[in-house]
């Protein structure tokens, strides 16, 4: 025999299952762009599992209601049995949404660590430029050194072996020089190699988030279709 109740808490809780329940905003469902995802607040994922854990307790309120109800009636293991069934859809129902909430917020940092990411390459990749001008200023002044060096010992007439030993010390020096300007260069284009393979990463990284909001929208889908058919379904408690 179909029942009803009428009491504020209890209406309090169905309110908050609903909100729990109800579908998200377009802008949550679908991927936003990197550029919005700086200035779009996320969802309150703290006010959903609330939620969900209010409509958990409306739940089991109501199935501990009906199964007092049903040792009134004849057929008890029966009314029971029903009550436990319609009880079991709407847990799981409310699992499914919660599984849903944490999914979304572990998707939602993994892409704020992403862009922090990226913005911290951008910032290297913008002092570039200035480091490679100091480095180019460094070698001129170790070359105007070298020849400035060169010429007073000239001029101070040393002798020939004096002048030949610092000659062959000046070459050591510029050998070691070009030595370490080859193995700056080997190393720069290492690091270029590098930074081709951290872009191919990150855009990895975008295309599995993309894949991981998918997955989600599919989850959130699955979780209304449930819905639905657990509310087309007859209910024993009455309303």
């Amino acid at each position: 025999m179909p029942f009803s109740l009428n009491l504020p808490a209890a209406a309090a809780l169905a309110l908050a299952a609903i909100a729990a329940l109800a579908p998200l905003p377009a802008a949550a469902q679908a991927p936003a762009p990197q550029a919005a995802a700086a200035t779009t607040a996320p969802r309150d994922f703290d006010a959903e599992r609330k939620a969900i854990g209010d409509s958990r307790t409306w739940t089991n309120y109501r199935f501990a209601t009906a199964e007092r109800a049903c040792y009134s009636k004849f057929f008890v293991t029966s009314c029971v049995d029903k009550a436990k069934e319609e009880q079991r859809k709407e847990l799981q129902i409310l699992r499914a949404r919660d599984l849903e909430v944490g999914d979304a917020e572990r998707a939602y940092k993994a892409a704020e660590r992403d862009r922090e990411a990226a913005l911290r390459q951008a910032e290297y990749e913008a002092g570039r430029p200035t480091r490679s001008a100091n480095e180019q200023a460094n070698r001129a002044a170790f070359d105007k050194k070298q020849q400035d060096q060169a010429l007073r010992d000239a001029q101070q007439g040393k002798d020939a072996p004096t002048r030949a030993a610092n000659a062959q010390s000046y070459q050591q020096k510029q050998s070691d020089y070009n030595k370490r300007l080859q193995e700056a260069r080997e190393k720069g284009a290492e690091d270029a190699r590098q930074r081709q393979e951290n872009v191919k990463d990150y855009q990895q990284k975008q295309a599995d988030l993309v894949k991981r909001q998918q997955d989600l929208d599919e989850r959130r889908a699955r979780a209304e279709e449930q819905k639905k058919q657990g509310a087309s379904a007859p209910s024993p408690f009455g309303f």
